[in-house]
């Protein structure tokens, strides 16, 4: 689950768009946790198709393609 405040990434191994996600986060510097929905059930069933997909607490901030400009709009919030 999610750590009170932080960045969680969910995503799947294998999946391009995650694996963009993540090099978006690391390149602006983003302190982030990535969890790999695969196998959970209960992840799977929440999140599914959408990966990836980035949390704070329990607000999805964004879903999908996620790339640097993307971020910066979504962090600034």
């Amino acid at each position: 689950m999610t750590r009170q405040g932080g960045l969680v990434l969910y995503s799947r191994t294998g999946c391009h768009l995650c694996e963009d996600a993540e090099a978006a986060l690391t390149q602006l510097g983003t302190p982030f946790e990535r969890t790999d929905i695969s196998g959970d059930a209960e992840l799977e069933a929440r999140y599914g198709w959408d990966v990836p997909v980035l949390v704070r607490g329990d607000v999805v901030l964004a879903k999908g393609v996620i790339n640097a400009r993307r971020l910066r709009q979504v962090l600034a919030k």
